[in-house]
């Protein structure tokens, strides 16, 4: 473990980052600005170590950020409609910061705060921070630590623990993009996915679930059985037309609460090999459909389009307003407590 200065937010504030080497030479790196995973060093097939996640690896770089490269998200990631929420009959508007439309991200609020830190031994940091009652209009002071554990199983484990003083919604995920041909590779559409859902949520314009919740089977949202991720990207089907491609909730299979594999992604090229672990019931499959090159990021080269993937672990998305859906709504005797893991090898 090594620690070291990242860098000042406008601000003045110091943002801190640390790095994390296990016995095999493998690194990550994490920041204490949005509690970000900023790099995951990994070997493939042949020895050779790249860093496979997109994003940035300046200051500067972190404050341009418009995607969400690695931050910890919340207090609700994804979207909330335009009604806000209602919690014993009672109704919150959320802060609205998509065209005035609806809410994204809780309107960025974990990812721009400097989180406070504790560093737990040689492969674990555990950042923390206080969302007041009333931020971005949800109900209930909120107390949040992220753990993130880097193993020599070349795992990254990242351990939510979510406490509130009443009632609100919280949905607290990482917003890493993945490419594990390293980030300088190009595109990651021949990328195998494999995801373990009979069903996804469709969406309507603005990108919110409609509560429907749709087989995948004929579909080009199929990915029980592995596949490249550009196979049935360009397919015409309505759903990818909306989304500019994949950018959807999947409705993972098996959901007690406990821990199991939800998805495998395979870089034919490199032999890296990611397997996925989450206790939740949704992951949030997006492909960098929106990045365009027109921001600058590691090593100075543009985040080009579809040059990452993101796997965010959640809860379905605007689950408030969809009754059918399972609900995000937590309390002082209910907390959110949540595992999701991401273990890289080679073949």
């Amino acid at each position: 473990m090594t620690k070291s200065l990242y860098g000042k937010t406008a601000d003045g504030k110091e943002v801190f980052s640390f790095t994390i080497k296990n016995e095999s030479g493998a690194e990550i790196e994490l920041l204490s600005y949005g509690a970000t995973l900023n790099k995951i060093s990994v070997p493939d097939r042949n020895g050779a170590f790249a860093d496979v996640l997109v994003g940035f690896d300046t200051m500067e770089g972190q404050l341009s950020c418009t995607d969400s490269q690695g931050r910890t998200v919340g207090r609700v990631a994804n979207r909330i409609s335009g009604n806000g929420i209602t919690i014993d009959g009672k109704n919150y508007q959320i802060t609205k910061n998509i065209d005035g439309k609806f809410t994204l991200h809780g309107n960025h609020e974990y990812e721009n705060a400097v989180w406070d830190y504790e560093i737990l031994g040689d492969d674990s940091v555990k950042f923390s921070y206080f969302s007041a009652d009333g931020n971005e209009g949800f109900p209930s002071n909120l107390q949040n630590e992220v753990t993130f554990t880097f193993t020599d199983k070349n795992e990254v484990k990242i351990h939510y623990d979510c406490r509130p003083d009443g009632k609100t919604p919280i949905n607290v995920t990482n917003h890493s993009y993945f490419n594990l041909g390293g980030y300088a590779s190009g595109d990651i559409l021949s990328h195998e996915m494999q995801i373990f859902a009979k069903y996804f949520t469709p969406m309507d314009e603005d990108s919110i679930p409609t509560g429907e919740i749709r087989s995948v089977e004929n579909t080009p949202f199929d990915f029980r059985i592995p596949k490249k991720i550009g196979r049935d990207v360009s397919a015409p089907y309505e759903q990818l037309i909306i989304g500019r491609g994949y950018d959807h909730n999947f409705c993972l299979e098996n959901y007690t609460g406990a821990l199991r594999e939800f998805a495998m992604v395979y870089d034919p090229e490199s032999g890296r090999k990611m397997t996925c672990y989450t206790d939740l019931p949704g992951v949030q499959f997006y492909i960098g459909n929106y990045m365009d090159g027109s921001q600058i990021g590691k090593g100075k080269l543009p985040l080009t389009h579809r040059s990452g993937f993101c796997l965010e672990t959640q809860y379905y998305p605007n689950a408030l307003n969809n009754p059918d859906f399972i609900q995000n709504l937590f309390d002082e005797n209910h907390p959110f407590v949540s595992d999701t893991v991401y273990r890289f090898s080679a073949e």
